[in-house]
């Protein structure tokens, strides 16, 4: 799948401002291509807010955050978001930059991936909370995620991420850059 498709299909909610964030793993055959694109979509879009981080890469593949960084820094910085980080060990909040490194951290010494990058990813705490006690079982309904909390408002979230998936992978389809389209929005 070309770079620009997957940016459109996998982060079509960050770019039209509706999730904080969102995640690429991608092959790291591509990495050289990677590096170059993001260093040119870092140069266009950090000026609209926008910002493309290589968050991990493991022998495979490469773990990409692009994320609105003042929307990000925000919801973390919420009392029970942050609460809720404190007690995953995230005691550097003196900026974006140390929650990140943190998040590396456990991304490459836990046992199992860390759950609270939902929180890094827009999830409602209630839903990271529910997926952590249970285990990811015993959901009321899943999407973009699993959901544990309130099923209807989740509903229309996850309905106006594919709507804005369809439409970003269409202007794409049209020829459109994803630089083109976020300049003119």
């Amino acid at each position: 799948m070309e770079l620009e498709h997957m940016l459109a299909y996998h982060c079509a909610p960050t770019f039209a401002g509706l999730k904080a964030a969102n995640l690429l793993s991608i092959n790291k055959f591509f990495l050289p291509e990677i590096k170059i694109s993001f260093d040119f979509y870092n140069l266009h879009l950090n000026l609209r807010g926008i910002y493309f981080k290589l968050l991990c890469e493991c022998s495979e593949r490469v773990l990409v955050i692009v994320y609105r960084k003042d929307t990000l820094w925000s919801e973390l910085c919420s009392p029970p978001n942050k609460a809720f980080l404190i007690t995953q060990g995230y005691s550097d909040w003196s900026c974006l930059e140390a929650l990140f490194e943190r998040l590396r951290e456990r991304i490459t010494t836990s046992a199992e991936f860390p759950h609270e990058i939902g929180m890094f990813l827009s999830y409602p705490l209630e839903d990271v909370l529910g997926f952590i006690s249970c285990k990811g079982k015993n959901y009321k309904c899943s999407g973009y995620w699993k959901v544990y909390g309130n099923e209807e408002t989740t509903k229309i979230k996850f309905q106006e991420f594919t709507m804005s998936r369809v439409i970003l992978c269409r202007k794409i389809e049209e020829g459109k850059s994803i630089v083109q389209i976020l300049e003119s929005a």
